[in-house]
């Protein structure tokens, strides 16, 4: 199979494509600026509706995986809503199967955790927002897609955001803002293994089975790498811009899966 990976340099993306390539897949990794350490690289700036039209009718993939996402407020509209537009559109016109990657920031957090895929968002951050807006592109421009949405990710040899957070602990976690860290290794190969499934709902969540606070996952981190966890300091969130707990449901997803998503206490034990 052909598949192409928006973001191919990224954290997530990158795995995709390492996974896939040794799966014997041909894969197109797209990237900005830093070089896609796996499959065949080319430059795409996401933003550009034509480029990007261009790219996929020129490849001709069967399937794209979009991880591609940028956190920042100011380049939200662009690298987040715009972006996930276009590649919806090219996707859908070039025929190829789309799975979306989304977030669980799209809940406020408030109250229904773990979220299951019926649940209503409400997100309190722009990020959260914009994801959530992306979501309903992608449901519009490739009402055939997979939105996939996750949580923290963690676990591979080359040390993620949480990894270098948590190693640093040169700020304090919140000890009251609850995920489902999920293996970034694990998340790939769920995303390229439900993207063959035909039988799979257009819209998953897909992380660990552990409701852990940031605060936790930080020592759990610094632990398993061998450092002090309780250089680890603890704090409350912010009153506002910040979702409490927002652990997601994943038991729809883990009914399709082949194999069994691993909770952080597990792997990091």
């Amino acid at each position: 199979m052909k598949i192409l990976v928006t973001g191919g340099a990224g954290y997530l993306g990158a795995e995709v494509c390492r996974q896939a390539a040794a799966g014997g897949h041909e894969v197109i990794a797209t990237q900005l600026r830093t070089p896609a350490p796996h499959g065949r690289a080319v430059r795409l700036d996401l933003r550009d509706d034509d480029a990007v039209q261009r790219l996929l009718m020129r490849h001709g993939p069967e399937l794209v995986v979009h991880t591609a996402y940028r956190q920042a407020d100011g380049a939200l509209e662009g690298d987040v809503v715009r972006a996930t537009r276009n590649v919806a559109v090219a996707s859908h016109r070039a025929g190829a199967r789309l799975v979306h990657v989304s977030t669980d920031l799209v809940f406020d957090g408030e109250e229904g955790a773990p979220y299951a895929e019926d649940a209503e968002p409400r997100p309190v951050s722009a990020y959260g927002q914009a994801k959530l807006d992306a979501e309903r592109l992608v449901r519009e421009l490739h009402p055939e897609a997979l939105i996939v949405r996750t949580s923290l990710l963690y676990g591979l040899p080359s040390a993620g955001p949480q990894e270098r957070l948590a190693l640093l602990a040169e700020t304090p976690f919140y000890v009251d803002e609850i995920r489902s860290p999920v293996h970034a290794g694990e998340l790939a190969a769920a995303l390229l293994e439900l993207a063959t499934r035909d039988d799979a709902p257009r819209l998953l969540h897909v992380a660990g089975p552990d409701a852990v606070s940031r605060y936790e996952l930080a020592r759990r981190i610094r632990a398993a790498h061998g450092h002090d966890p309780d250089a680890v300091t603890g704090a409350p969130s912010p009153l506002t811009g910040r979702a409490r707990d927002v652990a997601l449901d994943s038991d729809r997803a883990a009914s399709l899966l082949s194999f069994r998503l691993r909770g952080a206490r597990e792997i990091l034990a």
